[in-house]
C-alpha cells in the first residue's frame, strides 16, 4: 500500500508539472490575440480614412470643374467687354464678370483648403500603414518566439507522458481511476494529513481515520474533500 500511495504522489507531481506547462502554452494565445486585434483595428482605421479620401477626392474634382467654368466665364465676359458699345450692356456685362471673379476667388480659397485636408488625410494613411508594418513585424517576432516556447513545451509535455505512463503502468487501477475523479474536482487530488489536519481543506478527519492513514494498510480519503491523504514529513512535502 505505500508503494501505491508513492507512486499516486508522484503522479500527482507529474500531472501538477504538465498542467503547468499546458496553463503556459495556453497562455500564449491572449498575447497574440491582442495584437491581431490592434491590426484589425488599424485596418479598420484604414479603410475610413480611405473612404473619406475617395469623397474628398470626388469633391474636389468638382470644384476643379466649377473653378474651369468660373474662368471660362470670365474670359468670355471680358471678350465681351472689348466688343460692347452701349453703357448699359458693358455695365451688365461688368457686373456679371465681377460676380463671376468672386466666385472664382471664394472656390479657389475652397479648393486650396479641400487639398490641404486630402494631403492631411494621405498622411494620416501613411501613417496608420507605418504602424499596421509594424504591428505585423511584431506580430511576426511574436510567433517566431512563441512557436520556439511552444517546441521546448512540447519535448516536456512529451517527457511529462512518458514518465507518467511509467507510473501509471505499476498503479493499481482502483486507485487511479479513484485518483483522476478525483482530479476533475481539485488539482490536489492527493494531499498531506499531518496532526489529524486535511491540509487539502484544513479540516481536522476523525481520530480513527487518521490511525488508519497512519497505518498504511488501506487509501484513505478526507471525509470532508474526498481527497486522497497520504503522511508526509515537512521535509519530503
Amino acid at each position: 500500500m505505500e508503494k501505491q500511495m508513492q507512486l499516486l504522489w508522484e503522479l500527482q507531481k507529474i500531472d501538477a508539472g504538465l498542467d503547468e506547462i499546458r496553463d503556459a502554452q495556453e497562455s500564449f494565445a491572449p498575447k497574440l490575440d491582442n495584437i491581431k486585434e490592434d491590426i484589425a483595428l488599424l485596418k479598420g482605421a484604414e479603410e475610413e480614412y480611405q473612404g473619406e479620401l475617395a469623397a474628398k477626392e470626388v469633391e474636389r474634382r468638382d470644384l476643379r470643374d466649377k473653378v474651369e467654368q468660373l474662368k471660362g466665364l470670365i474670359a468670355q465676359s471680358k471678350e465681351k467687354i472689348a466688343h460692347i458699345a452701349n453703357n448699359k450692356e458693358y455695365f451688365a456685362v461688368l457686373k456679371e464678370l465681377e460676380h463671376n471673379q468672386r466666385q472664382l476667388e471664394k472656390q479657389e480659397i475652397e479648393l486650396a483648403g479641400l487639398v490641404e485636408e486630402i494631403n492631411s488625410i494621405k498622411e494620416q494613411i501613411a501613417e496608420n500603414d507605418k504602424e499596421i508594418a509594424a504591428k505585423a513585424d511584431e506580430m511576426a517576432i511574436e510567433e517566431k518566439a512563441i512557436s520556439a516556447k511552444v517546441a521546448t513545451l512540447e519535448r516536456k509535455i512529451r517527457a511529462g507522458e512518458k514518465g507518467r505512463k511509467a507510473k501509471t503502468k505499476d498503479l493499481d487501477q482502483v486507485f487511479l481511476r479513484r485518483y483522476q475523479r478525483i482530479r476533475r474536482r481539485f488539482k490536489d487530488a492527493v494531499v498531506i494529513a499531518r496532526n489529524g489536519t486535511c491540509l487539502g481543506c484544513n479540516v481536522n478527519v476523525p481520530p480513527q481515520v487518521y490511525i488508519d492513514l497512519l497505518k498504511g494498510q488501506e487509501m484513505m480519503s478526507c471525509p470532508n474533500c474526498q481527497r486522497i491523504m497520504v503522511n508526509r514529513s515537512e521535509d519530503e512535502k
